[in-house]
């Protein structure tokens, strides 16, 4: 098999022959990504399936899907190809074991305290029991599990209170607790069957637990936020790394001394054996988010799974480096190439004659949704709502061992796949001479960038009915669907009109959770990504975690600024995140009162001379209340979040900063609410002197197309790969300044107007909690929304999610 250390692969250099074909319904995500899913496909009734292993038998292989549809137990033929059983669990989560017979098989039951216990007889799955246990009251998160190969106890670790649980083979009650690292996700025996290994998935470390002592040893040292883990017949343990595109190798046939001195043959004791890179070019930055591995049957070859990549890494790992160094188990890992799978892969498992992998994909094989997850309308039937989570389609794919052709051929696809190019670390393709550099540090007429984050709206909802100077309709809208039109939103729509109306922008969020920390920092971590399912789902789990697990590993777009020298000042967006004198005052209620707070400390900066350079905010009162009874109306807010809007920009107009400043708006999700063109597509707003006057743009950029903007003018690097492969939002501007102010519009609907009992939607309004923008469920939000907007008889448009394409 050839391999390739750095993977030396042009995709132009390959025939069209040799190119792996793509399945009906693949095409580009709206992030950007490209989809082109090798294999056959077995949908899934659940999407996120976080684990999945092969029967000892080998017949079937079971998953756990633990997103936010349909969470259970599936059950599939590896002979077949397909699902025979789905069993449904209220809540499971990533622990699954099968015991030393291979007749019981163990579920964690996540949030619930509970392992969930079934018969396993002739491929077929049944249920036995469910076993609480968890103490009433002690914090609890049921995860993974691994079972004892010579007494047959579980293992098992509780996610929120930081330990490992001991439990009696038969009856599942907690013998031991052993306190272990932050957040335990999975844990695993070593090939010495004495020590249990426990990725402690908040901490960086694997912790060493002693199974006889029932205590723990000590931590080994791995990389950013270490989840999945897979043992080859050799006893090497590896660790998916998803913060850092790594995995980790740590022997296991033996328990090293710490300390032991070195040899001819071997390196000193540092914890691991080796680090292996996951992502497709070297040194790339956070973005693959490894989160799956399995090793073949001959312990010849390891899979590893990258979530944001959308692929499959293959890995040679059967070579020795000597003869004396097989005591530790030290051997070469060779990269062998990429298998280009579906959206978010979270989970392997290769067949038993190791001629099959098994992956199983997080939220779908295609950019497009299954349409028939509503059903068919009945007569007179309104269009349901479709919340985000609703569109993930989970599912195992069934990918034939490729040769060497293949491999070759595979690897190029997924290179393809990818908008991430190494390059784009220092430079960008610019396709116009304007204002923004295209190379990171070059020098930039820009200095200062303000950054302001607004909430859940689409394009359609707001500039849906958007029109010229002489009435006439500009961009791709739907007035149809239109809630907030210029009579509410007139500083939005004129500033469209006054420079750049951006009619085909994305967010990368899916909701608020995920969404402020791609506006913030370019990537929602594997954490995130798996919170917000959980919470979001109408069971509401609560996934515990840390900043260690919530922040990406280059940190937020301030960490940037505060390394690279850069002044900077937050106000609402991140302040918990910053010290004191990096926050301005954000305290009124009111968008339009708020956005004094900034306003005045502008009027000052020009007293002194000194502005931050990079200022972030947030301005969500256009969130709303729903209909809440006694808050103000949904008009109301988001007139008042407008006029602050419209009041920012004359201010900043005025300014003697202004020939150097350039202002982004973004939305940081679009709710998933009505649009004609996708659900994810939202508004978007670049004002400065520097951008083109009355222009519109109809490139595809998203919410970290926006930032890689800002990152150009600032001089910063990229955080992730994905602002690193963003479309920088050259074309918005030009290389000439034109200077003229803007006076505010005051918004023609009544700013102090509220709900009141009778407004439609009030009382499930008045259940929902709206202290934080994510608390809310969007869907039955969005329904109030619009029925208060168009009336009760204007049927509910359903959400649209499709195949977009890149010029």
């Amino acid at each position: 098999m050839r391999r390739f250390l750095l993977l030396p692969l042009v995709a132009a250099s390959l025939s069209q022959a040799e190119t792996p074909s793509q399945p009906s319904g693949s095409g580009t995500l709206f992030n950007g990504w490209k989809l082109s899913p090798a294999g056959s496909h077995v949908a899934l009734p659940g999407d996120m399936p976080l684990k999945m292993i092969l029967s000892p038998d080998g017949k079937v292989a079971v998953a756990v899907c633990a997103g936010y549809n349909s969470p259970g137990l599936a059950v599939l033929s590896v002979a077949e190809q397909k699902q025979t059983q789905f069993i449904p669990i209220p809540h499971i989560w990533n622990g699954l074991a099968f015991d030393r017979e291979g007749k019981r098989l163990f579920v964690s039951g996540g949030n619930s305290g509970e392992v969930h216990v079934f018969k396993y007889e002739a491929g077929e799955v049944s249920p036995l029991t469910s076993v609480k246990v968890a103490k009433e009251g002690a914090p609890k998160f049921v995860a993974g599990i691994s079972v004892h190969p010579e007494d047959g106890r579980l293992y098992v670790c509780n996610e929120a209170n930081h330990e490992l649980w001991v439990l009696n083979a038969e009856t599942l009650a907690v013998e031991q607790t052993v306190a272990v690292g932050l957040h335990p996700h999975t844990c695993h025996f070593g090939a010495d069957k004495r020590h249990v290994y426990v990725s402690n998935w908040g901490a960086r470390s694997v912790s060493i637990v002693d199974a006889t002592q029932g205590k723990k040893l000590r931590d080994l040292s791995v990389g950013v936020r270490p989840n999945d883990m897979a043992l080859a017949e050799d006893g090497r343990l590896f660790v998916a790394c998803a913060g850092d595109n790594t995995v980790h190798v740590i022997q296991t046939r033996t328990l090293e001394k710490k300390g032991e001195d070195a040899d001819s043959s071997r390196r000193l004791w540092d914890g691991t054996r080796e680090i292996i890179s996951t992502s497709l070019y070297p040194q790339s930055p956070e973005g693959s988010t490894p989160d799956a591995l399995a090793v073949s049957p001959d312990g010849k070859t390891l899979f590893v799974a990258n979530a944001d990549n959308n692929c499959v890494m293959v890995v040679n790992i059967g070579e020795s480096v000597s003869e004396p160094g097989e005591k530790y188990a030290e051997k070469i890992s060779a990269v062998e190439g990429f298998i280009p799978v579906g959206w978010y892969p979270t989970s392997l498992v290769v067949s038993s004659d190791g001629g099959t992998l098994l992956v199983g994909n997080g939220k779908g094989i295609s950019a497009m949704p299954d349409p028939s997850k509503d059903g068919e309308l009945k007569a007179g039937e309104k269009q349901k709502a479709i919340h985000p989570g609703r569109t993930l389609d989970g599912s195992v794919s069934f990918i034939a061992k490729p040769d060497d052709k293949q491999m070759t051929a595979y690897t190029a696809q997924v290179r393809k796949n990818s908008p991430y190019k190494p390059e784009m670390l220092r430079t960008a393709q610019k396709p116009n001479d304007c204002v923004i550099p295209a190379k990171v540090g070059e020098p930039c007429p820009i200095k200062y960038v303000l950054y302001i984050i607004k909430e859940n709206r689409t394009y359609d909802q707001v500039l849906g009915d958007m029109k010229d100077a002489k009435g006439k309709p500009i961009g791709n809208g739907d007035p149809s669907i239109t809630l907030y039109g210029e009579d509410v939103t007139p500083n939005q729509h004129q500033l469209s009109r006054d420079y750049v109306l951006l009619d085909n922008l994305y967010c990368n969020g899916e909701v608020s959770v995920d969404g402020h920390s791609w506006c913030d920092a370019a990537m929602a971590t594997d954490w995130n990504q798996r919170s917000w399912t959980q919470s979001y789902s109408s069971r509401k789990d609560k996934l515990p975690g840390n900043d260690e697990l919530e922040t990406p590993t280059a940190g937020y777009l301030w960490d940037q600024c505060k390394r690279a020298g850069i002044s900077f000042k937050t106000y609402g967006e991140g302040a918990q995140r910053v010290p004191s004198v990096n926050r301005g005052k954000w305290s009124e209620t009111r968008d339009m009162e708020k956005c004094q707070n900034w306003i005045n400390d502008l009027h000052e900066a020009e007293k002194t001379g000194e502005l931050p350079r990079f200022t972030i905010m947030a301005l969500g009162e256009n969130h709303t209340k729903g209909t809440t009874p006694g808050a103000h109306t949904p008009a109301a807010c988001v007139g008042s979040n407008d006029l602050a809007f419209g009041k920012i920009i004359e201010a900043a107009t005025k300014s003697k900063f202004w020939k150097q400043m350039a202002i982004f708006v973004i939305e940081d999700d679009a709710q998933n609410g009505p649009d004609h063109v996708d659900a994810h597509r939202t508004i978007g707003s670049v004002i400065s002197p520097w951008v083109k006057p009355r222009s519109l743009d109809h490139t595809l950029y998203t919410t970290a197309s926006m930032i890689r903007t800002m990152e150009l003018i600032l001089g910063l690097p990229p955080m992730t790969q994905y602002d690193a492969g963003a479309t920088p939002m050259f074309r918005c501007f030009t290389d000439e300044p034109v200077m003229r102010e803007y006076k505010a519009r005051q918004p023609k609907v009544d700013l102090l107007a509220k709900n009141t009992p009778a407004s439609p939607g009030a009382k499930a309004s008045a259940m929902m909690d709206f202290d934080e923008y994510d608390e809310a469920p969007e869907d039955e939000l969005n329904r109030i929304l619009w029925t208060e907007a168009k009336g009760p008889n204007v049927p509910y448009p359903a959400p649209i999610h499709r195949v977009l394409f890149t010029e």
